[in-house]
């Protein structure tokens, strides 16, 4: 077993006391149905299989189900004591009492104490894997929020350089006009001034914070063939912090930039966001085309990328963000078109 771990010696232990419990729990069914006077060798066999299938199926397939699982070296030693006694006292009682008496209580009583334990065992471990997992998640979620928040501050100040450097900029290209008539310097500094004009558009959604998102994914869009289509309306977003904001939007912008920039057809290059207030909810609405197949997993789309231990928290981090504020979201494939719909309760004026 700690070759098949990879010369774990914590995965070793952890699985031998999985496979312990599970044989125990089968043998003192075994015991149980030989002392009530059974003794039919296919119905114990039967025993077993069954016993063996139901671990298999209902929780040693979904704890190698990934293999970046390292269990808490500090919650073994517990478990496997208890594994251990119960072992011990499993040895003595068949040391001590020969045979099986027809309809001994105690004995049954005592057997069926025997695998509860080793119940309780699986469902610790069980429950501790879960854990580890969800930890996992979080430390992922707030690695990606810690990062978006850099990266708003770090393009905010971008942002506001690049606005007031093409603010001057185009005071200079009218001054130059108006000091030449020359035909072709004429449509040099008409391309010029077509060319920086995607620079010096103010976005004014009514939340600065969702300005500069928008702004910031806009010019990359630009600058990569990427049809945007815009209706926000960001009065209401002021129920949620700057961080969150940027995050929700941050994310799936991003999601949806990756779509459509894998998307032959140009046509399809489109990025369509709504943001509007209906019956006191605030509605967050955003659209791409997208190529492939995807697989969803507790509601969420899996990540496509080949890193999915440090990528796929972009959908996990809107989620929770949209469930701090008591929303919810929900994601439609349909006809080729990925749809991600978040729904703010917004609070009574």
């Amino acid at each position: 077993m700690w070759l098949c771990m990879g010369g774990s010696s914590i995965k070793a232990v952890y699985y031998a006391i999985y496979a312990c419990a599970v044989q125990h729990i089968a043998y003192d069914v075994y015991l149980i149905y030989a002392i009530l006077g059974g003794n039919n060798y296919i119905i114990i066999v039967l025993i077993f299989a069954v016993v063996y299938l139901l671990a298999y199926f209902f929780a040693a397939r979904n704890l190698t189900r990934e293999n970046s699982f390292m269990p808490d070296r500090r919650s073994l030693f517990p478990i496997a004591t208890i594994v251990i006694l119960v072992w011990i006292l499993s040895i003595m009682d068949d040391s001590f009492v020969s045979g099986f008496e027809s309809g001994d209580l105690h004995r049954v009583i005592y057997r069926i104490c025997d695998a509860l334990c080793c119940f309780y065992v699986l469902w610790v471990q069980i429950s501790q894997r879960e854990l580890v997992r969800l930890q996992s998640e979080l430390t992922g979620i707030n690695a990606a929020w810690r990062l978006k928040k850099e990266q708003y501050e770090m393009t905010e100040d971008t942002i506001e350089n690049i606005n007031r450097k093409c603010h001057d900029l185009k005071h200079q290209i009218r001054e130059l006009r108006n000091l030449s008539d020359d035909q072709e310097r004429e449509a040099y500094l008409n391309e010029l001034e077509n060319d920086i004009m995607i620079y010096d558009t103010a976005l004014q959604t009514g939340n600065r914070a969702l300005d500069i998102v928008l702004m910031e994914k806009a010019l990359y869009c630009k600058n990569h063939r990427i049809n945007w289509t815009c209706m926000a309306d960001g009065s209401k977003l002021g129920i949620m912090k700057v961080e969150d904001i940027y995050a929700v939007f941050g994310n799936a912008l991003e999601n949806a930039i990756h779509a459509v920039m894998d998307l032959k057809d140009e046509m399809k290059r489109v990025i369509s966001v709504k943001i509007i207030s209906q019956n006191s909810i605030l509605v967050i609405q955003i659209q791409n085309y997208y190529n492939g197949d995807l697989r969803f997993e507790n509601g969420l789309p899996v990540t496509t990328k080949k890193n999915k231990r440090d990528h796929g928290y972009g959908m996990k981090s809107i989620r929770y963000t949209a469930e701090k504020y008591n929303g919810t979201i929900t994601v439609n494939t349909g006809e080729d078109i990925f749809t991600l719909q978040i729904l703010i309760p917004l609070p009574e004026q």
